[in-house]
């Protein structure tokens, strides 16, 4: 009865990294420091040691982490919110800096010329603004201050025959013959590929100059050798073949 006393009591057994005290009624385990995976204790210091942004407690013989407050201070910037807090930039855009912004708990900036963070390109995406070429709905969408035929533009593109739809968001003149509707070039007229609006291939002209094709034919704008045409007099001596203005 003695000896089986005492070994109720004094009795230890290593058991996978971790000691097991053995009673009659239960057996209770405690953690070394060299095994995560046990989490029963007697004492804190069975759960480990302790980071800059949590600490262990053994509570009810259970190793239980600590959290410090979300946004503390430590050593890369602050502590993380979330089940375990662990030390990282920052939580918030005000952990950056002036100017900074945070996502994913990694600073960057939209005035620093690389690529960082949520952007889709350098110093834009993200809290930064919509890149050039990229769609938007109003001119605060994009970095570049300029929505313009529904993309961000690298600059107002008012003027007629003009446009920014295109991927990289320039501003360049419309194809030869479209029509530009905002400001209105359309009706008799169309542009002429280079920012002019001009008077369409069959309308009435009485010099080179006034037409979209630079060329005006027996008092009509004609196409030139080469372009598209529908019928003969849309072409310099009514020559349209196979849909095309021949010499």
């Amino acid at each position: 009865m003695y000896k089986r006393l005492v070994f109720r009591l004094l009795g230890v057994l290593l058991l996978g990294g971790c000691r097991q005290l053995l009673g009659i009624e239960e057996a209770t385990l405690i953690c070394s420091h060299d095994d995560p995976g046990c989490s029963s204790c007697i004492r804190d210091t069975d759960c480990g040691p302790a980071t800059e942004c949590y600490a262990w407690s053994c509570v009810d013989s259970t190793c239980v982490h600590v959290n410090a407050a979300a946004r503390t201070p430590c050593s890369l910037g602050v502590c993380s919110e979330g089940e375990r807090s662990e030390c990282v930039a920052c939580v918030l855009d005000a952990d950056c800096g002036d100017g900074g912004h945070c996502s994913d708990n990694e600073c960057y900036r939209c005035d620093d010329g690389i690529q960082s963070g949520p952007e889709f390109g350098v110093d834009c995406g993200g809290a930064c603004g919509m890149c050039l070429g990229l769609p938007c709905s109003e001119a605060n969408d994009c970095t570049s201050g300029f929505c313009v035929d529904g993309v961000c533009c690298n600059g107002p593109c008012e003027g007629v025959c003009t446009t920014c739809n295109n991927a990289e968001g320039d501003c360049s003149s419309l194809p030869k013959y479209a029509q530009d509707y905002a400001p209105t070039c359309g009706g008799a007229n169309v542009c002429d590929g280079f920012g002019s609006c001009l008077l369409r291939p069959g309308e009435i002209c009485f010099s080179d100059v006034e037409c979209a094709s630079y060329r005006c034919e027996n008092s009509r704008c004609v196409k030139l050798s080469g372009e598209s045409c529908n019928s003969p007099l849309d072409c310099v001596d009514n020559g349209c073949m196979n849909g095309i203005c021949m010499q």
